[in-house]
């Protein structure tokens, strides 16, 4: 009974060991930045909305607050 806990117990050292090693050293999630391509976002000036826009957004709230009740 003694001998089978230690080969169980060998046997669970020698698996964390092997997952430790096969977990290192993978490659990057992210494609390596080539030199010549834009690195910064420009992002475009805020529009006010118009009184149509705002008028939907309206009616949209108050259809989900009369749901949400």
């Amino acid at each position: 009974m003694n001998a089978m806990k230690n080969i169980l117990s060998s046997a669970a050292v020698l698996v964390l060991a092997v997952c430790a090693f096969v977990s290192c050293n993978q490659p990057s999630e992210l494609p390596p930045l080539n030199s010549g391509y834009a690195t910064t976002i420009i992002m475009p000036d805020p529009q006010d909305l118009t009184d149509e826009d705002m008028e939907y957004i309206e009616d949209v709230r108050a259809e989900y607050e009369a749901n949400a009740k």
